[in-house]
């Protein structure tokens, strides 16, 4: 019952996520062992001895009970290797391995059928062995692995926390269902479950509320987060924080072009009404762009240069740099799928925050990389960083830690978060107190949007 509950809370709370569709079967599966178990031990003799079992009621609960048992022995394997494939961050990275791998794993499966049980056992154990113990070790070493390269710290934490609940707690059933009733003969030792069952609970229960499990808790957050920005991106409030970006550069240009219209050379002045001309532009695009929408604002996708964007960025930001270090390593030539005019906002946004984060100068860096997977870009700065408290709060709307400005309106990464979402990218931000704020923004190279 507690697998099941924790199966269903996580199917109501994500269902689009192929993890949680896989956690949710693990528990449905496992369940069914439990439910077997019930249906001999209390229900039937319970039943009987009120005299309430007739022929029919009798054969259909035994038919239950058998049901119930083969789902958990031949289900559970099949749906933690599964989980565990799809959890891990690259094992299906490829589109025909992700096509034809599920399919594989369940041929195995099926020819359990051809081969009849010893005696009175449920199944015939030393031929189940032979896929279920592969299955069941190989799902606890692909999360110890995603575990082990996963470099951001937060999801670390997360993907340690689902170890720690889920590798003790197959691996004794591993013993107790397959192993010790195949080869010595030991039948009863699956009641013991109950034991390591209790601190899987335990596990879940605590990482849930600190951390999140199995992506519980970030399931949740992003729920909250999407329902909320429904409400807000239908005009007024991302068009006040996008205007509010564009007219400060408008500003901060208009005040350079007459402080230096007297000395500065020719195109250097026609360079500066270009960036002003650029914001005016933004303006206009996001108007245009939300003017009519009763939903959120919908991509308009084309072949874009992050580099030359993130270069784009930097130049209409280029009065709010004074007294900033900025290291500049572009090292992507190659090109991306992208609405212009929203990740323009998105990259203002993030690197208008890192200037921001530093009142009295720093290094700004701004890093431009790809993996064999992903195009990364990374903006750092130097400035005071987030508590912990606040940096689980940066993604949510209208949430701001700069309360003593004005024009703030606390949008700015809640919109910038969901646009990279929509993007089928990621965004994650590290920070420490004194040691400054790294915002990673991940591409992946995988068809679909942000992808070449």
């Amino acid at each position: 019952m507690a697998y099941r509950t924790i199966g269903l809370l996580l199917l109501v709370t994500d269902p689009g996520r192929s993890t949680t569709r896989w956690i949710a079967s693990i528990a449905f599966t496992g369940g069914s062992g439990g439910l077997s178990a019930v249906l001999a031990d209390d229900w039937i003799p319970y039943i009987r001895a009120k005299g309430w079992l007739s022929e029919p009621m009798a054969f259909f609960l035994g038919k239950a009970e058998t049901v119930s048992s083969l789902i958990c022995y031949y289900g559970l394997p099949y749906t933690f290797v599964m989980f565990a494939s799809v959890y891990h961050p690259t094992l299906l990275g490829n589109g025909r391995l992700r096509a034809w791998y599920p399919w594989a794993l369940l041929v195995p499966i099926l020819l359990s059928f051809a081969f009849p049980p010893a005696g009175g056992d449920p199944i015939p154990y030393r031929y189940v062995s032979l896929w279920s113990i592969p299955y069941i070790c190989g799902g606890i070493g692909l999360l110890i692995h995603a575990t082990a390269i996963e470099k951001n710290s937060f999801l670390r934490k997360t993907r340690m926390l689902t170890s720690l609940a889920a590798a003790p707690t197959l691996l004794f059933a591993l013993f107790t269902l397959y192993v010790l009733p195949g080869y010595f003969g030991l039948y009863e030792w699956w009641r013991y479950n109950a034991w390591v069952i209790s601190f899987t609970m335990a596990v879940i229960i605590v990482s849930s509320m600190r951390y999140g499990f199995m992506g519980l808790q970030i399931s949740i957050r992003n729920q909250k987060l999407d329902y909320t920005l429904r409400a807000i991106t239908s005009g007024t409030s991302i068009l006040n924080h996008a205007i509010k970006n564009d007219v400060g550069k408008i500003r901060l240009f208009g005040d350079k072009i007459k402080s230096e219209a007297g000395t500065a050379e020719p195109e250097q002045l026609i360079e500066d009404v270009n960036v002003i001309l650029n914001a005016s532009q933004h303006i206009y695009d996001m108007i245009y762009r939300i003017q009519g929408q009763t939903q959120e604002v919908g991509l308009q996708l084309e072949r874009l240069s992050p580099a030359e964007l993130l270069d784009e960025c930097l130049t209409m930001l280029e009065p709010s740099l004074r007294g900033v270090e900025l290291v500049k390593e572009l090292r992507y030539p190659g090109v991306i799928w992208g609405d212009r005019v929203q990740l323009t906002e998105v990259l203002s946004n993030v690197l208008m925050n890192a200037v921001e984060a530093m009142p009295l100068g720093g290094r700004l860096s701004v890093r431009l990389s790809e993996s064999k997977r992903n195009i990364v870009i990374e903006i750092k700065d130097t400035g005071s960083g987030m508590e912990k408290k606040q940096l689980k709060r940066i993604f949510d709307p209208f949430y701001t830690t700069k309360s003593g400005k004005k024009l703030n309106f606390g949008l700015g990464l809640s919109y910038s978060y969901h646009v990279i979402q929509k993007h089928k990218g990621t965004m994650t931000v590290h920070s420490k107190p004194g040691a400054g704020t790294s915002v990673f923004i991940n591409f992946s190279k995988k068809k679909g949007a942000g992808a070449v």
